[in-house]
């Protein structure tokens, strides 16, 4: 007999043996039993979460020889022809290879009137038909609106929007969910123990496959496929952690100390440790953000289902931060990957995103004293016409005269005040524009507004003196104007009277030359020196 692959094999053949979705099975069972089956169903779900297994398991139930009946007997001949997908009252299609009218017509439409050839019903199950075409849709429409008495439609998709309401609402809808990682660590021993490998997997190693399947059985069914076939004797994590590429415990809590501790050197080696031993640092950079929210997690109160060694590890490590401090990293985190995907050098885009990261925490701690230990107001309800004449304010000031729009803000808005109250947008938005402005103006605030003149205020002489750069600056410059609506608004960067003025290279100002190539290396790595400890 030819090899069957775990997941074939071990796909359920009764209701009973459906994991994870409980909601849709007690539904179809109660639908069945009280003679209410729908015409119609649309199964919606991610990958791998069994849509296309209940349908099976639905057609087994409406066509078993016993009698149609809310659990099939799986082994008459009818159940077993729906099993191998022999029947011919079965009809699956995929939409993604089907997507024309034509095909549509050819397979359903024209025959759809018809009677059962074999079994009780006709059970049309379509994959993936969000792929139909608009016109295959048009088509199907008038059938899936009132088929023949003898006939269900089961519809699968991955992405439920993209149906048209006019299918959607002649379906009756039901969502799989995706399955938690403990019930597929659960199914995975059960096929470990019925393939004969009893005492030689690690159940931590299950545990890693099933957290990576990301709530689908089928490729956890996969992974473990691999990693027997991959293992000489035993399943075990580092057998796991090489074979999927994931990025280990040990590899990611030293970032994070590293990232706590502020200690760039640290960051540096271990990107490079990455790149010598064949890391993905996309997959560096997923896993971290994955990390930080399972920190965030049991910050919180929220249980981990995890081996000992590691509830002991997210319990030391998440200690090291506060929430808001682990939802900011995750964050970044997050922008990070999505910034790996476009870049043309991965290494130098995971280093700038480390040092980010690094710099979102650092800035924190070095808030000034007397701004620290006040505590934070609660803010007061803003009423919608309030709001809406502070807007209009803003709108009139940006189309006066120059002159006027400073006295104005200055005036009804009380303009540095305006522009304190919504840094945090301006921040954003440059952060879109300029990832390396941003990170200078972490160590800036807004102090004074006088003739279309902002003071920005820096903790930091490296910061103030890249914000004085006539690159950086009027990038600054150009999204303030955009963000505040001000064209005339420019920057004036100061540095706090608390910090030391440079000693190395000639501060810069607005009309100065920019310095040269070996005098901002020695100024970066005097700032990394002063602002790391290293």
């Amino acid at each position: 007999m030819a090899y069957e692959t775990l997941y074939r094999k071990y796909r359920p053949r009764k209701f009973a043996d459906v994991v994870g979705q409980k909601h849709v099975v007690r539904a179809i069972q109660n639908a069945i039993a009280s003679k209410r089956v729908a015409h119609a169903y649309l199964f919606c779900g991610q990958r791998g979460t069994g849509k296309t297994t209940m349908a099976r398991l639905l057609a087994m139930a409406l066509n078993c020889e016993q009698g149609v009946s809310p659990e099939p007997c799986g082994v008459c001949s009818a159940c077993q022809s729906i099993i191998k997908g022999s029947a011919m009252d079965v009809v699956e299609i995929d939409a993604a290879s089907h997507t024309g009218v034509d095909a549509v017509r050819e397979v359903i439409i024209e025959r759809v009137s018809f009677l059962p050839a074999v079994l009780r019903y006709k059970v049309y199950i379509i994959d993936e038909v969000h792929m139909l075409s608009t016109a295959a849709f048009n088509a199907l429409l008038k059938t899936l609106e009132e088929p023949p008495p003898q006939v269900v439609f089961v519809l699968a998709t991955t992405d439920p929007h993209k149906v048209p309401a006019t299918i959607r609402s002649r379906c009756l809808r039901f969502d799989f969910h995706p399955i938690s990682a403990k019930d597929i660590a659960q199914r995975l021993i059960f096929v470990l123990e019925n393939e004969g490998w009893s005492g030689r997997y690690d159940p931590a190693a299950v545990a890693l496959i099933a957290r990576a399947a990301r709530g689908a059985l089928r490729d956890a069914l996969t992974m473990l496929e691999q990693a027997m076939n991959f293992a000489d004797d035993s399943i075990t994590v580092d057998l796991v952690r090489s074979l999927l590429g994931i990025t280990d415990d040990e590899f990611l809590s030293r970032l994070v100390e590293a990232l706590r501790e502020g200690d760039v050197p640290a960051l540096w080696r271990l990107v490079s440790e990455a790149v010598e031993t064949g890391r993905d640092l996309h997959q560096i950079a997923h896993d971290l953000a994955i990390y930080l929210r399972e920190l965030l997690n049991y910050k919180i109160g929220i249980p981990a289902e995890e081996t000992e060694e590691r509830v002991s590890l997210l319990d030391r490590q998440s200690a090291l931060f506060s929430e808001s401090e682990l939802m900011r990293l995750i964050r970044a985190s997050w922008e990070l990957e999505r910034d790996l995907r476009s870049a043309a050098d991965a290494q130098l885009m995971l280093e700038i995103g480390l040092l980010n990261m690094a710099m979102i925490l650092k800035a924190k701690e070095e808030l000034p004293p007397e701004k620290a230990a006040v505590p934070v107001a609660v803010p007061q309800t803003v009423s919608a016409p309030t709001r809406q004449v502070a807007e209009a304010a803003v709108a009139a000031v940006a189309s006066q005269a120059p002159e006027e729009a400073t006295s104005s803000l200055q005036g009804e808005l009380s303009g540095i005040d305006y522009i304190r109250q919504h840094w945090h947008i301006f921040l954003e938005q440059l952060k879109r524009t300029s990832m390396v402005a941003y990170s200078f103006l972490l160590n800036a605030e807004p102090t004074d507004l006088q003739d279309n003149q902002l003071v920005l205020t820096f903790q930091h002489a490296f910061s103030w003196e890249c914000a004085n750069d006539r690159t950086y600056k009027e990038t600054i410059e150009k999204c303030l104007q955009e963000v505040f609506s001000m064209p005339e608004l420019k920057i004036k960067p100061v540095l706090s009277p608390q910090v030391t003025q440079p000693t190395i290279g000639t501060p810069v100002d607005a009309t100065s030359t920019a310095k040269t190539s070996s005098q901002r290396e020695i100024d970066t790595e005097e700032f990394l020196a002063s602002l790391f400890d290293t």
